[in-house]
C-alpha cells in the first residue's frame, strides 16, 4: 500500500459543546471526551500499521493536544505547522446562535456548492485565500514525506479538512458539502498519478462520490 496522508480532526472542545464559532488561534483546549477521542484514534492509527515519522497538527491548541495524545498512542514526538488553521469565521468569532452558524454555513455552501470561491464572511478568508495558505503544505509533505513512502498524520480542523480534500481534487464538492467530519474523523488521501484519491472518509471506505 502507497503512503497516505492521514487528515484528522482534533478532538471535541468546550466551544464544540457550545455552538461557538472558534476559529482563531490559539482557541480551546479539548475536553474529557476530546481527550478520550483522541486516544482512541491514536490507537487505531497505531494498529492499523501506518510508518509516520512524526504527528504533525495546527498550531490551534486542540489540534496541538490532539496530536500529542494521537502521538503517545504511536511513540511518535509532534510538530505544529503553520497556515493549517480552521477557515476564519472572521466577525462572527467565538459567536453562538442561528445567525453566526448559518452565516458561517452559508459561506461553506457558495464554496462547493455555486462555486463562489470569492465569498467570504465580514473580516473572515475567502476559498481562495484558505487555499493559498494550506494548500503549500500539502504539497510540500507529499514530495517530502509520501513519495518517499512515509505516511503523514495531520491534526487539523473539520471545515478545513474538507475544503482541503476537495482543493486536492480527491471529492466532489458536494460531497464534501454534504459530509462533515466528527471529532477525531479521518480522512485519508493518497497520492494518485499527479493529483489525489480519497479513500477513506469518516466511515466511508473507498473512493467517496465518484
Amino acid at each position: 500500500m502507497s503512503a497516505r496522508l492521514h487528515l484528522v480532526r482534533h478532538g471535541q472542545t468546550p466551544s464544540n459543546v457550545a455552538g461557538a464559532l472558534d476559529t482563531a488561534l490559539p482557541g480551546a483546549p479539548l475536553t474529557d471526551l476530546g481527550r478520550d477521542q483522541a486516544r482512541l484514534v491514536g490507537g487505531e492509527l497505531a494498529g492499523s500499521g501506518i510508518r509516520p515519522s512524526v504527528v504533525l497538527s495546527s498550531e490551534a491548541a486542540r489540534a496541538r493536544e490532539t496530536a500529542g495524545l494521537i502521538a503517545g498512542e504511536m511513540g511518535l514526538p509532534t510538530q505544529a505547522v503553520p497556515g493549517v488553521h480552521e477557515v476564519q469565521a472572521g466577525r462572527y468569532e467565538m459567536q453562538t446562535g442561528t445567525e453566526a452558524l448559518l452565516a458561517y454555513n452559508r459561506v461553506v455552501r457558495d464554496w462547493l456548492e455555486l462555486g463562489d470561491l470569492d465569498a467570504r464572511l465580514p473580516d473572515g478568508e475567502s476559498a481562495l485565500d484558505v487555499q493559498d495558505r494550506a494548500m503549500p503544505l500539502i504539497t510540500e509533505l507529499r514530495e517530502s514525506h509520501l513519495d518517499n513512502a512515509v505516511d503523514v498524520v495531520l491534526v487539523v480542523h473539520g471545515t478545513l479538512m474538507r475544503m482541503l480534500a476537495v482543493f486536492a481534487g480527491a471529492v466532489p464538492s458536494q460531497w464534501a458539502l454534504d459530509n462533515r467530519i466528527p471529532n477525531c474523523g479521518v480522512i485519508e488521501l493518497a497520492p494518485d498519478g499527479g493529483g489525489w484519491a480519497c479513500e477513506r472518509w469518516g466511515d466511508h471506505l473507498g473512493r467517496p462520490g465518484y
